[in-house]
């Protein structure tokens, strides 16, 4: 009995997923995101690639690639009259997988000008199974296996340990604005961040950088009420998204 309940929620979770896949406004953001990574086939490219995304029209989909069997899901992370960005997560062999997806309207059609996933060097990885694997680390060895262990998390895991470690990401703050530069070096080696700093291109804003390698960086913005953000786009701030009132997480590349 309890299988064959089983059975029957696991195919009412399938087929509401279809159902939902198909009630997306043919041409609208929704539609185009959905059919770029979800479909098993995006034939008419053509009509829908603008920019860098035109080389890709005579290469597959995500959707393609994975022949549409991969779970999905996507959902929109910032908003203009003529632009839009999604941000998606694939789960394909029992990884989770973020993309994000930058959409332009031109002409009154939406189309998809550039994909982008935070990619980083295998060798991170590598350290990272080094480090797990000593039998003893020095104080050092530790904070750095915290970074790099931060550095390659996905955005929900990233979102879960900054709720998980709030009260400690204030701290930092605090500190920082008493310019406690000591409390602060310790609070960031705990934590497993790198620095916190200011940048005058966006007023209300600290920024709390777990880790920048060459051109990539991830970490944690905090804003005051009349902050500034960064614009998210393909070309730096690849992600922006609030996690708690007033903190965000950010991705460069």
């Amino acid at each position: 009995m309890k299988k064959t309940v089983l059975n029957i929620f696991i195919f009412f979770l399938f087929f509401s997923g279809q159902i939902n896949s198909q009630q997306f406004t043919v041409g609208s953001p929704e539609w185009l995101v959905d059919r770029y990574f979800r479909h098993q086939k995006f034939s008419d490219k053509q009509k829908y690639f603008i920019g860098e995304m035109s080389k890709e029209i005579k290469n597959p989909s995500i959707g393609e690639k994975l022949e549409g069997k991969a779970e999905m899901y996507f959902h929109q992370i910032q908003a203009a009259k003529n632009e839009c960005v999604f941000a998606v997560k694939i789960y394909a062999d029992g990884q989770a997988i973020d993309f994000y997806c930058y959409l332009t309207k031109q002409k009154e059609s939406w189309k998809i000008r550039a994909i982008r996933s935070f990619q980083l060097p295998d060798f991170l990885f590598n350290v990272l199974d080094s480090l797990s694997n000593l039998g003893s680390i020095s104080p050092d060895d530790s904070s750095l296996y915290r970074t790099i262990n931060l550095f390659v998390l996905n955005d929900d895991k990233l979102n879960d340990y900054l709720n998980n470690h709030l009260n400690k990401f204030i701290s930092v703050i605090e500190y920082f604005n008493q310019t406690q530069t000591n409390e602060v070096d310790k609070e960031l080696k705990a934590l497993g961040c790198s620095a916190v700093f200011l940048d005058k291109k966006y007023p209300g804003c600290i920024f709390v950088q777990i880790a920048a390698f060459e051109k990539t960086e991830t970490g944690f913005i905090y804003t005051s009420e009349t902050a500034k953000l960064p614009v998210i786009s393909e070309k730096k701030f690849i992600y922006i998204e609030e996690v708690v009132k007033g903190w965000y997480i950010y991705r460069i590349m």
